[in-house]
């Protein structure tokens, strides 16, 4: 199928939808058969330590194999690398393991069970990664969005039998058990590509310094959101406790609607800019990233509305009352992520049609951010207690986005993001009075809905068109 952009985004969107639905599904099923000590460690074991792990072991390689006109050259140097870096990873925690638990309060009884754990996550998490990310940069959008969805679906499947089928509720059974999917998810990809992907082991090519400056810059901005929040996870694991971590991690994990918008983004601008020499042609061309990115944006601003009004309900129905405690905070992370989704777009253009030395600047803010705001959030958090993570993660998202704009060369972005935006304020202010005086919650999500996409489409932020885009064959 040669579909059209909009195809591809909005089958990337119902991937994304069905994996954190996946996602929240299991996490639902663990607090209810697990104490939260227990939550709190598989979340840490097979969700946020291997994702801030990765930072190490896949580095800018998803990003660098994500440039349409590049990347497949270095694949078999990421694949190699991966490798590697994964196994250097685990021996330098296994080395280390003691300090290592007594610092993120890990029983240390338990060292062999979550040191295997790790590995059957960390580096299959890795190469599919980089496979993800070939198939990204050739613009093939369905098989990396499916490959995307794969392991979190099989992981909700494998709990699911476990718990009601098989009646087993141990904690090392089940923590084997999640960490399994991707490992299983990868060899399947393996064997079905493997004439492809041998292909390009012919030779073995260290990127050049212009991609790895590419590569390296839009993986630090485009994972800055998600890195932070790991390590503050980490941070108030260690400030707090375990359980303190696993509060967080809901409120995080309620969150995840909100990074459709982010991921969609993500997954289309870079092969989509770096396959074209024209920035306007690419942000103004009817039914392309412009449009597309406004419509995202919509779906964004929507979303922190309705999860404003309805977060302590919606933390109750699906992870218990116990954990309603964080829908205080949930306006903090979400003007975060307003900020955010704004820098990205505008970055992952700027990097796209610029040389390396026109965003080092932005690349050297990204490092600094990233290195203060783990002393930051600890301050805040020693001051305010556990509202300081989610008023840090607030800040940086804000002050990040301040200073994208200031060494960003090119402004058109924010130009499209904005065009009409008063359309996109009215539909918001019009939301917010009807979420208001209107109570009931499943009426209020479907009638709320049909509100602001009919004003946003009135008052012409969204093309309209762009809705008939999606079914049609690209030119």
């Amino acid at each position: 199928m040669n579909k059209t952009l909009s195809f591809y985004t909005l089958f990337f969107i119902v991937c994304m939808v069905l994996m954190r639905l996946s996602g929240l599904l299991s996490k639902m099923i663990l607090t209810r058969i697990l104490t939260p000590h227990e939550y709190g460690l598989i979340t840490l074991v097979i969700i946020t330590l291997p994702g801030l792990l990765q930072f190490f072991t896949n580095s800018f390689l998803y990003d660098t194999l994500s440039h349409s006109k590049e990347g497949k050259k270095y694949f078999s140097f990421s694949f190699v690398y991966g490798i590697i870096a994964s196994f250097a990873v685990i021996v330098l925690i296994f080395i280390s393991r003691e300090s290592f638990f007594d610092f993120l309060n890990i029983p240390s009884n338990s060292w062999f069970l979550i040191l295997v754990a790790l590995f059957i996550v960390i580096l299959p998490n890795t190469l599919l990664g980089v496979i993800i990310g070939l198939y990204r940069g050739l613009r093939r959008y369905s098989l990396a969005s499916t490959l995307s969805l794969a392991p979190p679906v099989l992981r909700l499947f494998f709990i699911l039998v476990v718990v009601y089928i098989l009646s087993i509720s141990k904690f090392w059974i089940i923590l084997i058990v999640a960490a399994l999917p991707t490992s299983i998810v990868l060899i399947s990809v393996l064997m079905k590509g493997f004439k492809l992907m041998s292909s390009m082991f012919d030779s073995i090519s260290f990127p050049s310094k212009n991609i790895f400056s590419f590569g390296f810059s839009v993986y630090l901005i485009s994972t800055f959101g998600t890195v932070t929040q790991q390590i503050y996870k980490v941070i108030v694991s260690h400030d707090l406790g375990v359980v303190w971590q696993g509060y967080f991690d809901v409120s995080l994990t309620l969150m995840t609607i909100l990074l459709f918008a982010f991921a969609a983004l993500s997954f289309v601008s870079i092969p989509e800019a770096t396959s074209t020499e024209n920035m306007e042609e690419l942000l103004f061309k009817q039914g392309e990233l412009g449009d597309i990115a406004r419509g995202l944006f919509s779906f964004l601003v929507f979303c922190m509305i309705f999860l404003y009004f309805y977060s302590s309900r919606i933390i109750s129905l699906l992870f218990t009352h116990e954990y309603v405690v964080v829908a205080d905070y949930i306006l903090f992370l979400a003007i975060g992520y307003i900020f955010l989704f704004i820098q990205q777009f505008l970055a992952y253009l700027n990097i796209s049609f610029q040389n390396p030395s026109e965003y080092r600047p932005l690349v050297i803010v990204t490092l600094i951010f990233l290195v203060v705001s783990p002393l930051v959030t600890h301050i805040f958090i020693y001051f305010a207690g556990f509202v300081g993570a989610y008023l840090a993660l607030m800040m940086f998202s804000i002050l990040y986005t301040i200073a994208t704009i200031k060494y960003s060369k090119n402004l058109t972005p924010l130009r499209v993001l904005f065009y009409k935006i008063d359309g996109l304020i009215l539909a918001s202010v019009v939301i917010i009075l009807f979420l208001h005086f209107f109570g009931n919650f499943l009426m209020s999500l479907f009638l709320s809905t049909i509100i602001f996409s009919f004003l946003v489409f009135f008052t012409g932020y969204i093309n309209k068109r762009l809705i008939f885009g999606i079914f049609k064959e690209k030119n």
